[in-house]
């Protein structure tokens, strides 16, 4: 007897939370991106760059999966013993539920909402040349970001709503340290690759009591992104892993022109 009860117990807790849908903003933890900048043995210390790119992440309700496009604009400054980077970014994408065919006697399920973001990055940090390499290391990186579209409208629309945890906030703010490595071809100084990681967190109150379901919304935790930056000439690229509290990285790659 104990052990039915124990069966139904299981059920019940399995039938109540795939009920539960929670729901954060469309760059929850992927708003943070590389940013290049000179080199030391670049012979331009200061240079502009602009890039298109996309991305694909996982949200934190499962069936819902996260893909976008992106044009980048920034700035890159080399102090010698410093770097220092800011831009700007325009992000344009959409909200995918793969479940929506199971859940379509609920009025508020939805097949794809589209979003879109607008916001800036910055980066800093210290520089030690040797050799063909440059270590940047003790730096900091923040991105703040302003999202609009069908997916924040939505949020809004289901706050209130059993078995619904939204987050209605659309204006995020990440700030972490990052360490990077650059190095250049042995025989070409302008064939450039480089390894940086990035560990941080979004502020502000991401949890949200609902007092119909007792529960609270995931905090927003540290997360943590690994690039890998390529530079050939004028022409360069990166390709970003984001790994978070959910099951599938985050992936996201750009290419662009240095001016």
């Amino acid at each position: 007897m104990k052990s039915i009860y124990f069966f139904l117990a299981a059920l019940l807790l399995t039938v109540t939370s795939c009920n539960n849908r929670f729901y954060a903003p469309a760059l929850y933890q992927n708003d943070v991106s590389y940013l290049p900048k000179p080199s030391t043995f670049d012979s331009s210390k200061s240079a502009t760059y602009i890039s298109i790119g996309g991305g694909f992440n996982q949200t934190v309700n499962s069936s819902n999966s996260v893909s976008f496009g992106e044009l980048n604009i920034s700035e890159g400054h080399n102090f010698g013993t410093a770097n220092l980077s800011y831009g700007m970014f325009g992000s344009l994408g959409a909200i995918d539920n793969s479940n929506h065919d199971n859940e379509k006697s609920d009025p508020n399920s939805f097949a794809s909402k589209n979003f879109g973001a607008l916001g800036g990055r910055a980066a800093f940090n210290f520089n030690k040349a040797m050799d063909n390499v440059n270590f940047r290391f003790f730096g900091v990186e923040a991105a703040y970001s302003r999202e609009f579209g069908d997916f924040a409208a939505y949020r809004r629309q289901v706050a209130l709503l059993p078995n619904y945890n939204a987050i209605t906030r659309t204006e995020m703010l990440t700030l972490g340290a990052t360490s990077e490595i650059l190095w250049h071809s042995p025989n070409n100084k302008n064939t450039q690759h480089a390894l940086r990681g990035f560990i941080g967190k979004t502020f502000g109150d991401f949890s949200q009591v609902r007092s119909n379901l007792s529960e609270y919304t995931p905090n927003i935790p540290l997360y943590l992104t690994v690039s890998y930056y390529a530079k050939f000439d004028q022409f360069w690229g990166a390709a970003e892993l984001t790994k978070n509290d959910v099951s599938i990285p985050g992936f996201r790659i750009k290419m662009g022109y240095r001016f």
